[in-house]
């Protein structure tokens, strides 16, 4: 039976998925590009370095995208860039059934201005929140060069492409499950479910599925490269921390640094009820010493994923 308001209040269940992927060479998310110039985007930090990411819209592109392709209905945006809304409804009535009818925008939220009537837009939070995938080491100003032919043209115009190369790269995705497939009163938090248990297991099926074949990136044509996490650490807690965040990092050595993890799980073992490491073979140095560290609480990456399902 579904958890009553009081229940979903007293105990509240979120998945926490900490991870690294290792990129070859690719131009994962591009930004503004002056000229003959493709710009890979990055962030600059205090010591001048620049560290090459992947916004959090492009991310969650990428997952939507991925969920698509393995059969997950996504709702179609008309030439306006608006989605096309399959509800009849007004109000409250008409929030329940997009939730029922757009499995999408019940997980990754939506906004729906009510035009003309001076009322407040439809809106759901997402309860699925990514942050920016981030390179662990700095880039170190490589670049491709790519010819663009014009006719009449001899040899054509030359452009310059920036990119990632053997980098690893972090991210952190937290999932709210009480808030998928249910209401969301903002002010107090109740919850009413819309779907039923099967439907839910099954939107949360999809993007535990993304996430482990997670595909997408700019420049694929040419630069295609593999983001589907290395390593994960997936937890499952009772507030929706993104305790992963600063907690991930690799060595120039290769090595996982170990003691961050074990500094975080020991640190917020009050929110923390299950967890699962998954680790995939041949791309860290110190892999049979993560095994040896965290013992039954280690596996393969999408075996580690998958306990997300159990846990739901």
């Amino acid at each position: 039976m579904p958890k009553t308001k009081e229940e979903i209040k007293m105990s509240r269940k979120f998945v926490n998925v900490g991870y690294i992927t290792r990129v070859n060479i690719d131009n994962l998310n591009s930004s503004e590009n002056p000229g003959n110039m493709v710009v890979l985007k990055k962030v600059q930090d205090s010591k001048g370095n620049y560290f090459p990411y992947v916004s959090g819209q492009a991310l969650r592109y990428y997952l939507k995208e991925t969920m698509n392709q393995l059969g997950m209905k996504i709702t179609k945006l008309d030439k306006n860039g608006e989605y096309v809304i399959e509800a009849k409804s007004k109000g409250d009535e008409r929030y329940r059934e997009i939730l029922d009818n757009h499995p999408d925008l019940d997980l990754f939220g939506f906004m729906e201005a009510a035009k003309g009537s001076g009322k407040m837009a439809l809106r759901r939070w997402s309860p699925v929140k990514v942050s920016p995938l981030i390179s662990i080491f700095p880039w170190k100003g490589e670049s491709d060069l790519l010819t663009r032919k014009k006719e009449g043209q001899e040899g054509g115009d030359l452009v310059k492409v920036e990119i990632n190369t053997f980098n690893f790269m972090k991210g952190n995705i937290v999932m709210d499950i009480d808030a998928i497939g249910s209401t969301v009163d903002e002010l107090n938090y109740d919850i009413e479910a819309v779907i039923g248990p099967e439907e839910k297991k099954s939107r949360i099926g999809y993007i535990v599925d993304a996430i482990k074949n997670i595909e997408g990136g700019a420049k694929k044509a040419r630069l295609l490269d593999d983001l589907t996490p290395k390593l994960v650490v997936v937890t499952l807690q009772k507030a929706g921390t993104p305790i992963f965040l600063n907690a991930l990092d690799v060595d120039e050595s290769g090595n996982v640094k170990i003691e961050y993890i074990k500094e975080i799980i020991d640190e917020f073992s009050e929110i923390i009820e299950d967890y699962c490491i998954g680790i995939r073979s041949g791309i860290f140095s110190n892999e049979e010493e993560i095994k040896s560290e965290f013992n039954e609480n280690v596996t393969s990456v999408n075996r580690a994923l998958d306990r997300v399902k159990e846990w739901v």
